[in-house]
Formats: structure tokens, C-alpha cells, sequence
């Protein structure tokens, strides 16, 4: 273990680190004893320290030490890890700890260089979502997509769920909850060769898709049945969207499965 003492201003923290929790700094603060203190794990790599493990003890000690920049923080130092290398580190270093969200987990995943979470990432962005930025197109259902990416023809189905969405609300960050998400999977499953998609977009760009959700959670809380699960009710809402004003055409919802 080659231990060093490193000024706070010149510790970095990569993109794989989960954000700084205050609530977290505030009882490291409240409990604060010296002889609890464990060096940080810090890696050296193009000349800078990066900070892997313990950044909230080390958030705490220099507000503890009135936020003085030059405050000094026992460091673990590897040497010659890569970027890819600590944020698989940090993942290993955190499991069985207070467990990281699922988007912590995939984030921690495509910094380290994951193929299939990249590719998920790829699929993801390819229609003008991202993931984990916060932003107005930010992915919302994380784990309702990577369980659809994982399954048979995944990215497939994913990219033309996805496209859909974004095709009928752009600005809408409610077009990609979880159960419009899945409600999505369940139409294509049924009627992914029957219905037109310009038919669709048109179709349902008029009604929020918080309303659909919220109709089809209304319906599913009144119905005494197991055989009516939440993602049936969000996508018989979906499909009378997509019939309502049509003459000719009109998909027939598929009975549900008891």
C-alpha cells in the first residue's frame, strides 16, 4: 500500500463515481473520529489523482477542515490503472456496500468499457436519447430498457420502441417512463406488422403519454384480475389512441392472458 497525502484541490473524480450525497457527507461530519479515517483510493494516471473509493469521507474532512482547498487527505495510490480499469474498480469496491442505483450500476458498466453496455448506450443515443445526464432527453426507464436490450432481437426492439417515442414526443420526458416503455413492448410484440407507423406517430403525438399511463394505472387498480397486468392495460390504452378517428384498419387488441 503506498500511502500519500494529497492536497483535496488536486483530487479528480471520474464519471463512473455516484454523485456526492450531502446526507451522506453531513453524518460522516456528525460521527467524524480520527481513528476511523481509511485512506482514500486514489490512482495516478496522465498526471493528475482520481479518486476511486471513500470521496465522501474525503468531502467531509475538507469541510471539516473549513473547506480549505489545500487540506490534506490520506491517499492509497495506485499506479498504471486505466480509466476503464478504476471504473471497474469502483464497481468491485462498492458491491455489497449501500448498492449503487441501476443506472449507477450501467454507468459504472459503460465507463469501464462493458461491450454489451456500451452497445446498449449506442442503441440508446442512435434515437436521441442519452443516459444519465440529467437532460431533457435523458433515459428514464433504465432498467425497463436494458431488460428489453437483453431479451431475444433486443436491440431490435429497443431501437423501434425508442424511435417511436421520440417520434411522438420529442420534448416529453414522460414519453419514456417505464410503463409507456413496456406498454410499447407489448404492442409491438402483438401487431408489429399490422399497424402503419406514420398512422401511430400522427395518432398518438395528440394525448400526453402521462395521460395514457395514468388512464391505463386507473384501470389496472379497478380490475380484480391477475390476467390484467399493468403493461395490458397501458397497451390497450395505446391502441385505442392509435384507433380512435379511423374507419378502416382499426387494430383489434389481443384478449388478455389468463
Amino acid at each position: 500500500m503506498a500511502l500519500k497525502k494529497i492536497p483535496f484541490c488536486q483530487l479528480g473524480k471520474g464519471e463512473y463515481n455516484r454523485p456526492i450525497s450531502r446526507a451522506h457527507v453531513n453524518k460522516i461530519k456528525r460521527e467524524f473520529h480520527e481513528d476511523m479515517v481509511q485512506p482514500a483510493i486514489v490512482s495516478y494516471r496522465d498526471g493528475k489523482y482520481w479518486i476511486i473509493d471513500h470521496q465522501h469521507q474525503s468531502q467531509a474532512i475538507y469541510e471539516l477542515n473549513n473547506s480549505d482547498p489545500n487540506t490534506l487527505i490520506t491517499c492509497d495510490v495506485k499506479i498504471g490503472l486505466t480509466y476503464e480499469q478504476e471504473a471497474d474498480l469502483y464497481y468491485r469496491l462498492n458491491t455489497g456496500q449501500k448498492k449503487p442505483t441501476f443506472l449507477q450500476q450501467l454507468i459504472g458498466l459503460i465507463e469501464s468499457r462493458d461491450d454489451k453496455a456500451l452497445e446498449f448506450r449506442d442503441v440508446v443515443e442512435s434515437c436521441g436519447y442519452t443516459i444519465g445526464d440529467g437532460t431533457k432527453n435523458s433515459l428514464s426507464a433504465i432498467s425497463t430498457t436494458w431488460k428489453i436490450f437483453n431479451s431475444e432481437r433486443g436491440a431490435t426492439k429497443l431501437t423501434r420502441i425508442l424511435t417511436l417515442t421520440h417520434s411522438c414526443w420529442p420534448d416529453d420526458k414522460s414519453g419514456v417512463d417505464s410503463r409507456i416503455i413496456a406498454g410499447l413492448n407489448m404492442f409491438l410484440r402483438y401487431h408489429v406488422d399490422e399497424f402503419d407507423n406514420e398512422q401511430f406517430v400522427k395518432s398518438l403525438s395528440k394525448s400526453e403519454p402521462s395521460d395514457i399511463a395514468n388512464k391505463a394505472t386507473t384501470f389496472y387498480k379497478q380490475m380484480d384480475s391477475r390476467s390484467y397486468t399493468h403493461p395490458y392495460c397501458v397497451y390497450t390504452e395505446i391502441i385505442k389512441r392509435y384507433n380512435y378517428g379511423l374507419r378502416n384498419n382499426k387494430l383489434i387488441p389481443m384478449p388478455p392472458k389468463v
